[in-house]
């Protein structure tokens, strides 16, 4: 009777071996995923900063509209500019004066060769994910040209900061006249000249999507 019972524990044990050698350890590791960046077009904001009159007081004013139809995935934030094209509605130019708007839509955009949109692209960037400079080629009146930007970041807010230094770079001496010619009387300063400058300043704010 002994022996029997020795045999079944035996054979129980071996069994129940068997059983664990079996048995495979499940996978669970998981690989992290890097995250990617990219330019948000509809939380953007493109502000710029013209000047009248001797003094030069500024008139400021926003572009209320983006389009950016192949946003740059990067798996850094300044990366996310690197050959990113955009284009900008005229209509979406907006001063907080509806007369002045019109005037620049009419006798200054509507004078150039594209009345429709300005368009640019960033190139040159150097920097890095704090930051840096980067070119924008800036295209109005049928002529691009670079403009020479600096850049930083914070979080996921990138402030570009830049200056037009001469409108008359594009070739638009006639769209300049024609609008200088409007606003003749309101670009008169106090020492009774009319000057209209031909720099404008550019900030934008580009918010950056975490994808």
């Amino acid at each position: 009777m002994k022996k029997v019972i020795l045999c079944l524990l035996v054979s129980s044990l071996f069994i129940t071996s068997c059983k664990k050698d079996t048995k495979q350890p499940e996978e669970t590791t998981q690989e992290a995923k890097t995250p990617t960046y990219s330019v948000d077009a509809n939380t953007t904001e493109i502000n710029w900063t013209a000047y009248k009159t001797t003094e030069k007081t500024p008139v400021k004013g926003i572009f209320t509209s983006l389009n950016i139809d192949n946003p740059i995935q990067s798996d850094s934030k300044h990366g996310a500019f690197a050959n990113l094209e955009f284009s900008i509605p005229i209509s979406s130019f907006f001063s907080e004066n509806e007369i002045r708007d019109n005037k620049i839509k009419a006798l200054f955009f509507g004078i150039m060769k594209e009345t429709i949109l300005i368009s640019g692209r960033f190139s040159d960037i150097i920097g890095n994910d704090e930051e840096g400079t980067m070119s924008l080629n800036l295209k109005m009146n049928g002529e691009t040209i670079a403009i020479p930007m600096k850049y930083t970041i914070s979080d996921n807010k990138v402030d570009i900061n830049g200056t037009i230094t001469n409108l008359m770079d594009w070739k638009m001496d006639a769209a300049f006249k024609s609008l200088h010619k409007a606003c003749e009387l309101l670009h008169t300063g106090e020492d009774g000249i009319s000057k209209t400058w031909e720099d404008v300043a550019i900030n934008a704010t580009a918010v950056l999507k975490r994808n």
